[in-house]
């Protein structure tokens, strides 16, 4: 049986109607597709997820490869390397191609046309095991879900990603991106915090694509905003909902 997601990403690529597409946008209960030859078209999401022959052959976290350079930066050299060394077999299970050969032959056990997603994890278990690699279908399962959820940075056990700048276990790219935000508005006029969110969520689908990278909560947003802009006069203990972030030349006068 064809793999049922339980969340559909604009950027998947997915099987419908005997075609293949890529999910544009998500609008309510409407999901607009793009097919290979440019035609756009609008389907009832619960009549998409219910289709014959329905599937998602590449979720958008596996199409949009991100550089090891930028996400994975800071870590311990063999978490990298663990991290990437998974993704290059997920890579190959999810869509049947190797992670360095995306337009090479599709290897049969790994096909998404004519496999289930749950074949194509029994057989890289077996693949794994043979090869003499203690992994087990439940493991394999567990780090797929990762792997679609929060990308290559998912790979990486969870006690190595707690960063000591205080940003804790927030992606990095999420980091990185409101570090640029802020550095961005600091000599400029004051804003709120929903703006410099707003600014940041934009950075992120322009680099990464569109729901690739998760976002984090409210809170946890305001209490990334406090760290990241720690020590550029900020108002209060922590960035409210309505919160001003002043520029430096309206920190200066106040002072």
């Amino acid at each position: 049986m064809p793999s049922r997601p339980r969340l559909l990403r604009a950027g998947d690529l997915v099987r419908f109607d005997g075609r293949l597409h890529t999910v544009a946008a998500l609008e309510g209960t409407a999901v607009r597709l793009v097919d290979e030859g440019q035609s756009a078209s609008v389907v009832m999401l619960a009549h998409l997820l219910s289709s014959e022959g329905f599937e998602v052959v590449t979720p958008a976290s596996v199409r949009t490869v991100v550089p090891a350079a930028g996400v994975l930066e800071g870590l311990p050299a063999k978490a990298v390397e663990r991290a990437e060394w998974w993704r290059r077999h997920l890579v190959e299970m999810l869509t049947g191609r190797p992670l360095d050969d995306p337009q090479g032959p599709v290897r049969a056990e790994y096909d998404p046309a004519v496999r289930s997603l749950r074949q194509r994890e029994l057989a890289k278990a077996a693949e794994l095991a043979a090869a003499g690699h203690s992994t087990s279908l439940a493991l394999i399962q567990r780090m797929r879900r990762r792997f679609e959820n929060e990308g290559v940075l998912g790979l990486v056990d969870p006690r190595l990603r707690a960063a000591s700048d205080g940003t804790g276990r927030s992606d990095r790219r999420v980091v990185e991106a409101l570090q640029r935000v802020v550095d961005e508005q600091t000599d400029r006029s004051t804003v709120s915090a929903q703006v410099l969110r707003r600014r940041m969520e934009r950075l992120l689908e322009a680099e990464h694509g569109a729901g690739v990278v998760p976002l984090p909560s409210r809170t946890a947003f305001y209490r990334l905003l406090k760290s990241v802009g720690s020590g550029r006069h900020t108002l209060g203990s922590a960035p409210a909902p309505a919160a001003r972030w002043p520029s430096s030349r309206t920190a200066c006068s106040a002072s």
